[in-house]
Order: C-alpha cells, then structure tokens, then sequence
C-alpha cells in the first residue's frame, strides 16, 4: 500500500509482503476535513446502511503492525489483544502505522461534535482485537507468525479477522486458515498490490476472501490492484483517508485499505445476520456484488465491486454456483477439507461422548454383575458344606470345574455318603 503525503501528517508505506516506514513529517495533521476528503464513506452509503447496522456485537482481529488504541477516533473500540514480541504491549501499540490505519477503516467511529470529525469506519461499533505480528527489527512477514496470529484471534473471540499483509506459502498458515474457516471466523486478505507481481498467502487461500480495490470510479485501480484467479471481490483502495498513530491521518493507496473495507462490510452483515455461519456469509457478501469488468467472476473484480446495501438489504442471487454443481457455489471448491480440520462439530462430539458414557455403563455393570456372581456362589457352596470346604477323602475322584464351579476358584465338594 503507498501512502500519499498530506499536510503535516505522518505516512508510511505498506506492501502486501513487506512492511517499511518511508516518509515522516513532524506534526499531525488537522482533522477537519478528513470525512469531506473521505469518498469511500460517501460511494458505501455509509450513513444510511449504519441506520441498518454498525457491527454492534462484533469482534475484527487485525493481524497487523498493532494499532493504537489512543486514537481519538478509535478510542473505546481496541480491546486488549496480543503482540507476539511483547507481551505487555497488549497489541495496542503500533510500531509503524499501518495496523492503525487499517483499524480506523473498519471501526474508527470519528471524533468531535456528533464524532462528525475524523474517519468513519464501515462497522463503528465493531470492537477491534489487535494482534501485532511484526517486531521492530522485522524487514519481512513471516508466514507462521501470520498462522499465529490468526489461531490466536480465532481462540481469542473473532468473528473476522483482517489481514492486509501476505506472506509465502506455508503450511502452517494454510491450515490457520482451514482451521478458522472450520470454525465459522471469517479471514479476509488483500491479494497484493501490482508491483507484488505474486499474490500471497492468505489470499491465495480459498477459505479466505481475497480483496482488490478501485478508484473513486468504482474501477479497477492502476495500482493498487493485482490481477489474479484468486481475486474474490473489489473494494475502494485509492486515495483512502486513514488514521495514523498520535491522532494523525494519511492518504493511501494499496488494496491493504480495500481488505480492511470488506473486512468492515462483513461486520455489518456479522451483525445483521448473526446466525449464518462462513460459507452462508460468503455467499451473502460475494453473490451480492456489483458484477464489473468480464461477465461472471474475473481477474480484477471476482464476483464484482462490494455493494454494502445489497449485502445487507438483498438475498445472494446465486451466480457463483457452479453448474457441475448447483448445490455448491465454486467459491466453495476448495473448502470441504477446512470442513474437516477440526474434527465434529459440538452436536457430534455431544453424540460421541454419549456413546463412551453408554458402553462405559455396560462394562462397569458387567463387571459388577461377575462380582455378584461369584460372591453368591461361594456363599451356596459353605451352605452346602455346613463349616466351610473340606479336603476329598483319599481316594474320591474330584471332577473337573464345571459351569458352576468357575476355574479360577477352588471349591472343594463333600463326597456323596
């Protein structure tokens, strides 16, 4: 993501694959015309679909460089989250702007009189759980600190999780993202910007929503995008107005913003349709899209350009099913071995313990019976024997045990006269 400078503000600069500070300037900038400068709020509708919903009940982990959570603008919505170099920092410091940035876009909920000043994030009320996967020293993402991050925002109380960073190919991440499809917590990624060259991982993930973005024009932008067969959908990512640590703002473009957008617009549905799980909401957020660029689902766009007030107002209309089978949408393809990862759901394993308890009883009672048995059976033979066993008369042929005299027990019988 490139950051474009703005008066007195601080700007950093942000690829898919490699986070690195450029510029510094030293006083934050004014805020006043931060929302006039926002156009995403004005093209999203934001303030007629947040009459709709505002992400309340909703938790977005931001896998990211921390995020400040002194900014007026986001101040109240950063819970305590974690940072994987430092464990009192709580994820709530950021060590280069950029997961600051990407927090505002999604829950900054301004500031001022009526908070009519600052970013307006798309899900104002969502909470935001950060998780800073990068330390000072760090030129590059590691893929398993990516994997750690988003296993932690899963056991942590995510519903989604926004990373707008990528890394290589890497197994671990791969089934952090299983593992997080498996459990209903959506993951949404940026694809990379055009000079990545490489889509990277998560995005390459289809049980991962994969984000490019577009200009004020609702088109595909010269920059910020990377075409490429993973690309689910596209979202404003040009000339994107976000906060930065200290109270400070940048203008950006990269599709780092267009993943923390979607990831925004996926809180609202969250909100809205609280019982859908993560395949359900990926068909509400991608069948609902404004269809742009080839017919169907291409390079650039994938199922089209993010409608907020058909994701949240309109029902899937079923063109990403596939007609080989109608029964499943392709965006799904890939996603039966997630199903899988975490074993049974809790209704299953609900069964299964049953099912021990069941065989458990039976053994504990088998073994209780057998006890009892053998218990009555002594107690027959000393009422046979008035005292109690004897030894045979020499002489008397003692028979073998029989069904009632078990073979591990020696109980003599009195011979007859």
């Amino acid at each position: 993501m490139r950051l474009l400078t703005r008066p007195m503000t601080t700007v950093a600069l942000t690829a898919a694959s490699v986070l690195a500070a450029l510029v510094v300037s030293a006083a934050p900038a004014l805020a006043d015309s931060t929302r006039d400068d926002s156009w995403h709020v004005k093209t999203l509708e934001l303030a007629e679909m947040h009459r709709i919903s505002r992400g309340e009940g909703v938790t977005v982990a931001v896998i990211d460089t921390g995020v400040d959570a002194t900014h007026p603008d986001l101040r109240d919505n950063v819970v305590p989250g974690v940072d994987l170099y430092d464990d009192k920092a709580k994820g709530r410091v950021d060590r280069e702007g950029h997961g600051t940035g990407m927090a505002s876009l999604i829950a900054g909920h301004g500031h001022g009189p009526g908070d009519g000043d600052g970013v307006l994030g798309v899900a104002p009320k969502a909470k935001i759980l950060p998780v800073t996967i990068k330390s000072e020293r760090s030129a590059v993402i590691a893929p398993t600190a990516i994997a750690a991050g988003i296993n932690w925002a899963v056991d942590n109380g995510a519903d989604i999780v926004n990373v707008s960073l990528g890394a290589s190919h890497n197994e671990e991440l791969n089934r952090a993202v299983d593992r997080a499809y498996q459990r209903n917590v959506v993951v949404v990624a940026a694809v990379g910007n055009r000079k990545d060259a490489i889509i990277g991982n998560p995005a390459r993930h289809p049980g991962a929503i994969a984000v490019n973005g577009t200009d004020r024009a609702g088109v595909i932008s010269k920059e910020a995008a990377l075409p490429a067969e993973e690309v689910n959908i596209a979202a404003p990512g040009e000339d994107i107005v976000q906060a930065a640590p200290g109270g400070r703002y940048v203008t950006a473009i990269g599709n780092s913003g267009s993943a923390a957008i979607v990831s925004g617009a996926m809180a609202l549905v969250k909100a809205k349709y609280p019982d859908l799980n993560a395949y359900q909401l990926f068909e509400r957020l991608l069948e609902t899209t404004r269809d742009a660029g080839d017919p169907g689902r291409d390079l650039y766009y994938g199922w089209g350009v993010l409608d907020l007030r058909a994701a949240l107002t309109g029902e899937p209309d079923g063109r990403a099913r596939s007609a080989a089978t109608p029964d499943e949408p392709e965006l799904d393809a890939g996603l039966e071995a997630a199903r899988a990862v975490e074993g049974p759901g809790p209704a299953e394993t609900v069964i299964v313990v049953l099912i021990w308890v069941g065989i458990l009883v039976l053994l504990v009672g088998a073994v209780t019976a057998v006890i009892l048995l053998r218990r009555a059976r002594r107690a027959r033979a000393v009422a046979v024997d008035g005292d109690g066993p004897v030894g045979p008369t020499p002489g008397t042929h003692v028979p073998p045990a029989g069904p009632d005299d078990p073979a591990d027990e020696s109980v003599w019988r009195r011979p007859p006269g």
